[in-house]
């Protein structure tokens, strides 16, 4: 459970209550939109009460408030690896208008998995299936980094390339790098799964190996 500091501690790792009380409302927020929750959650299975808690439902979740979606939760266990919610059924079952009696217990209950992504001091919790962030900077600059290096073989220089571009050389002599990454490195920026340090700004500072092998070694330090 959440600690009177505010922060989780999982393994040692210390997780900020505000980003674990973010996460715990996306996943509550997945399970009440799911298109079969409203005929599970009453054990009366007539459509046209489907069709009430449907609305009832579409009306709790469409501003997608933290603070309303939390208050349906009853308890938070976290395992290594695996977060299990148990909503309130009496706060369910005002916000539906359905009788708590009437209400299926194993409905109730959220279970999902998940994986802590460390970056120094900061711990990021990713739930399953959870959309990933792609960094559409970072793609953009792998793109061009493959731009400058054919207009490189084509005869330019670095020097003429920043003219061009009206950039500097050195930013040029920086990201070229990203011409040389593993593909294996460039399929997880595009779908978002790089470290959360693997940044272009992390690259402006850094020079990254050529070796590929010696790149993931590098990035998984991240």
């Amino acid at each position: 459970m959440i600690a009177r500091s505010g922060e989780e501690n999982l393994d040692g790792w210390r997780l900020p209550a505000d980003q674990l009380e973010a996460q715990i409302s996306t996943l509550a927020h997945r399970h009440l939109t799911e298109p079969t929750f409203a005929g599970r959650v009453s054990m009366r299975s007539e459509a046209g009460e489907i069709a009430r808690v449907r609305s009832k439902l579409t009306n709790l979740t469409s501003g997608q408030n933290v603070k309303d979606i939390l208050a349906l939760v009853e308890r938070i266990r976290i395992t290594p690896g695996n977060i299990i919610l148990r909503l309130d059924p009496e706060s369910v079952a005002e916000a539906l208008d359905i009788d708590v009696d009437a209400l299926d217990a194993n409905a109730l209950q959220i279970e999902a998995p998940f994986q802590l992504r460390k970056r120094g001091v900061e711990t990021k919790i990713i739930l399953a299936e959870t959309p990933r962030d792609r960094d559409e900077a970072l793609i953009r600059n792998i793109a061009l980094a493959h731009h400058w290096l054919e207009r490189i073989k084509a005869g330019e220089t670095f020097g003429d390339i920043a003219r061009t571009d009206g950039i500097s050389k050195r930013r040029v002599q920086h990201m070229i790098d990203l011409a040389f990454l593993a593909p294996a490195i460039i399929r997880d920026v595009l779908a978002g799964e790089q470290p959360l340090g693997f940044t272009s700004d992390w690259c402006k500072a850094r020079t990254l190996p050529s070796d590929w092998k010696d790149q993931r070694a590098l990035l998984a330090t991240l």
